[in-house]
C-alpha cells in the first residue's frame, strides 16, 4: 500500500518529538516524556489494514485496557480487537497528524482528524464518500507488570463529525 501524506505527516509529527523531548525545554518528567514518545512513535507507525494495525496496537494497549470508542459501552481491549475488525471491514480508514497533545502525569491527551471512507452504502453514508470526523483521545499510562514499557490502561475517544 502507497503511504499517504497522512503517513508522512505522522512521521515528521514524531521526528519533531524526538527532537523536543531531548532537548526536554517544557521540563517533563522522565514518565511524561516516554508515554508522549510512545504515542507518537505509535501513530508514526499506524497502518489501516487490520492484521498490520493489531501488531502495532498490542504494543501500546495493556491487554487488560478499558477502552471507551467504539459503542455506548466500554470495552477491554481483547473485545475492542473485534470492534476494530468489523470497523475495518466496513471503512477503509486514515489518520490525521496528531494537531495537539497535552502531557500531564499519566496521560497523553490529543486530537487528529479520523478519515473513514465506507466500503458499501449504509444509511445516510455511500459507498466511496470519505466522512471527516474530529477526534480527542485521553491515554492513560502505566507500567504494568510483564510489560517492559508504560502501556496504556485506559483509552477515551471522543468523535464528532466534520462538514
Amino acid at each position: 500500500m502507497e503511504e499517504t501524506i497522512y503517513g508522512k505527516l505522522r512521521k515528521e509529527g514524531y521526528e519533531k518529538v524526538i527532537e523536543e523531548v531531548k532537548s526536554n525545554e517544557v521540563n517533563r518528567t522522565d514518565f511524561e516524556n516516554t508515554i508522549k514518545l510512545r504515542m507518537f512513535s505509535w501513530w508514526a507507525s499506524w497502518v489501516p489494514e487490520y492484521e498490520g494495525w493489531l501488531k502495532i496496537a498490542d504494543g501500546l494497549y495493556a491487554s487488560e485496557c478499558v477502552i471507551d470508542a467504539i459503542g455506548p459501552e466500554p470495552q477491554i481491549y481483547k473485545e475492542y480487537r473485534s470492534s476494530m475488525k468489523h470497523q475495518r471491514d466496513a471503512f477503509d480508514m486514515d489518520m490525521g497528524p496528531i494537531e495537539n497533545c497535552v502531557v500531564e502525569r499519566d496521560t497523553v491527551a490529543l486530537d487528529y482528524k479520523m478519515y473513514m471512507t465506507p466500503k458499501v452504502d449504509m444509511d445516510k453514508m455511500r459507498k466511496g464518500k470519505t466522512i471527516v470526523l474530529k477526534v480527542t483521545e485521553f491515554n492513560k499510562f502505566d507500567n504494568i507488570k510483564d510489560y517492559d514499557v508504560p502501556m496504556v490502561t485506559h483509552l477515551k475517544l471522543i468523535a464528532s463529525g466534520l462538514e
